[in-house]
């Protein structure tokens, strides 16, 4: 197989000044402009002609840490642009949960933006497990992580399952995107390769790791299989938060739900608590435990104290995240 081309397609000795001013004004109005209406279609309109010439960049994001970037993955495009990961409420809300000190893991790091996130969040007395199969996005991992010294992280080579053994993982073949999965989806992968799995209560068990504070969830489709390896974590002294991807609403809903999690749901800037969550319209979830005076202490802060408190049937308590 060939190597992937190392330029975006545009030939830089060809690059117009007035195109690298244009690059530099878009980028400034997505990543700077207060005011989100218009920009989609900004970027939507300018983002292929104003493409850099090289492939690969490196920039600092909104966060505070720097990410290497390849500019031929449409996600990590838009992170050049915007200077943000597109789950930019997911994102504030690890800051409005993360305090100094605690456990964060990663369940499908891909290329590391929510895990150096909270990497900075929980400092040097936290602790961040990153856990990535896929080979391409494995190595971004890496060298992102590499990128931003300061921020100690733990990476972990595995999918996370039900079980201890080995599995066949699909994925694209030019770029780290972040639809590797262990269920094909033909037509969209393109290589397959055999990674290590093993279960979150496994590993728990094994690495000497302390339990996690929160969990971060997306596996493209695998996040129910993830779960039913981690019962003794869910029902154990020390439950994590969860924020998960919603790829199997009923088979993650009835797994957190046995374990006595609560779930709440992302609409319009808002997070709403539901004991609904199959209707719930948002792609990812935040779960937590309303019987868990920790949970509860860190929930009021987006006004979901009096739900948690009133457990299921509570659909009213809202929590707004501020448009900046």
């Amino acid at each position: 197989m060939s190597s992937p081309p190392e330029t975006t397609g545009l030939a830089e000795a060809a690059e117009s000044p007035w195109v690298r001013t244009a690059r530099t004004l878009v980028r400034f109005y997505l990543c700077r402009f207060p005011l989100r209406n218009g920009k989609g279609r900004v970027y939507r309109t300018f983002q292929e002609s104003l493409l850099p010439p090289q492939r690969w960049q490196t920039i600092t994001v909104r966060q505070g840490f720097r990410l290497r970037l390849d500019l031929m993955d449409p996600a990590q495009r838009q992170v050049y642009f915007f200077g943000e990961y597109d789950e930019r409420h997911e994102i504030r809300l690890l800051q409005r949960l993360l305090r100094p000190g605690d456990c964060f893991w990663d369940v499908g790091a891909n290329i590391g933006y929510y895990t150096l996130t909270a990497a900075g969040l929980v400092g040097s007395a936290g602790r961040v497990v990153a856990f990535e199969p896929a080979a391409p996005a494995w190595q971004a991992l890496n060298e992102n992580v590499a990128l931003n010294p300061s921020r100690a992280v733990r990476l972990v080579r595995l999918a996370l399952s039900d079980h201890s053994g080995q599995a066949i993982l699909h994925r694209r073949a030019a770029y780290a995107d972040g639809g590797a999965s262990l269920i094909l989806r033909h037509g969209y992968h393109q290589e397959t390769e055999t990674v290590a799995t093993l279960s979150l209560d496994d590993f728990l068990a094994q690495s000497g790791e302390p339990p996690p504070t929160f969990l971060k969830i997306d596996v493209e489709g695998h996040e129910a299989r993830v779960l039913a390896g981690a019962h003794r974590l869910l029902a154990g002294p020390q439950p994590p938060l969860i924020l998960i991807e919603m790829n199997d609403p009923a088979g993650i809903s009835e797994l957190l739900q046995r374990a006595g999690y609560q779930g709440a749901y992302l609409h319009r800037r808002r997070w709403h608590c539901t004991d609904e969550p199959l209707s719930a319209p948002s792609r990812n979830m935040l779960w937590f435990r309303p019987d868990f005076s920790w949970q509860r202490e860190r929930l009021p802060f987006l006004g979901l104290c009096a739900c948690t408190m009133m457990g299921p049937g509570c659909r009213s308590e809202t929590a707004a995240l501020p448009n900046k």
